[in-house]
């Protein structure tokens, strides 16, 4: 029995999150897919930043040039990225903190694809608010754009923004990265969870750190999110873990609120769907389900006009009520 002392002063939404069990991991890894190339379509104007957002999305979509064998696509919702079959990549639209990995950290447009130098064995390219990320064949990752996220998380670098891409120290065997706003999640090829960036409502775990590190209790993950201000990550076993801020009720956890760095299990579910959303989304059922590689988030108008799936911005949550004696839950 988890005995827990000093909670007198929290929220009844607070001991909830205290006492939830924890994740449990196993063995298991995301398995790879094989790319198909397609086409890229867009609605014009091509980027959101030449006519100040209007008129985005209307009219037919029109094929973005030279976008015809791509086997990865990210979007900003101002900066559109896409991974070619040759394992270049290409950028078009706004300009702004290096996002278009062009050596160019004024803001400034560009409305047709250009290709972002120094990169030809891409696999995937992701997006974490002013950031861009390309996972490689060898699973380390490129970054350009933010300084804080694309300097893996390191303090002293908030304005000291990347012009063109470099090496994200300290992560490697990279699988793919979740779309999102303030941090980076990246999910490797063993099943395990890395990130970095701001932490506000604990989605780095349990520290106050920035920098890139393992995010302890979750372990053979197959397919994550990170969205709402929490982090949710399917297993191998079927079962979902989650862990941050409970304020929608993404960590299973009633009532709502509280948060915690902790992953916790969410009761009842065994199974992801991916909804007409294009989120993936836990559902109730006793089905094994299949969890690809994808991770998810809203859907927002890409810089192309069309839409895309990105993370919302987080929620601030309150931290989370923590015992003041006594034991809290295993981790």
């Amino acid at each position: 029995m988890t005995v827990v002392l000093g909670l007198a002063g929290c929220t009844a939404a607070d001991r909830a999150v205290l006492l939830a069990p924890p994740c449990r991991g196993g063995a298991g890894a995301p398995q790879p897919v094989e790319p198909v190339p397609g086409t890229v379509y867009a609605w014009k104007p091509h980027f959101a930043a030449d006519a100040g957002g209007a008129h985005i999305g209307e009219g037919e979509p029109e094929a973005v040039p030279g976008w015809s064998a791509v086997v990865s696509l990210a979007s900003s919702g101002f900066t559109t990225y896409a991974v070619r079959a040759d394992g270049t990549v290409w950028a078009y639209g706004l300009g702004h903190k290096g996002s278009l990995g062009d050596g160019d950290l004024s803001r400034h447009a560009v409305p047709t694809p250009q290709q972002v130098p120094g990169i030809t064995d891409a696999r995937s390219v992701h997006v974490v608010g002013s950031a861009a990320f390309a996972v490689r064949a060898d699973g380390t990752v490129l970054a350009w754009g933010e300084g804080l996220l694309a300097h893996g998380g390191k303090r002293d670098t908030v304005r000291d923004h990347v012009a063109s891409p470099i090496p994200v120290e300290g992560l490697t065997g990279v699988h793919g990265i979740a779309p999102g706003a303030l941090t980076a999640l990246a999910l490797r090829v063993d099943g395990t969870v890395a990130g970095w960036g701001v932490t506000i409502t604990e989605v780095l775990g349990e520290r106050a750190d920035t920098s890139v590190t393992g995010i302890r209790g979750v372990s053979g993950v197959v397919s994550l999110a990170s969205v709402g201000g929490a982090v949710v990550a399917a297993t191998a076993g079927g079962g979902v873990c989650a862990w941050g801020d409970n304020a929608h009720g993404l960590l299973g956890v009633s009532p709502t609120g509280g948060q915690t760095g902790r992953p916790v299990a969410v009761a009842g579910l065994v199974t992801s769907s991916r909804s007409p959303a294009g989120r993936t989304s836990p559902t109730r059922g006793t089905g094994t389900g299949e969890c690809g590689p994808g991770v998810a988030g809203r859907r927002a108008r890409s810089a192309t006009g069309g839409r895309t799936a990105t993370s919302p911005p987080y929620p601030l949550g309150s931290r989370a009520c923590r015992p003041r004696g006594g034991s809290g839950p295993p981790a």
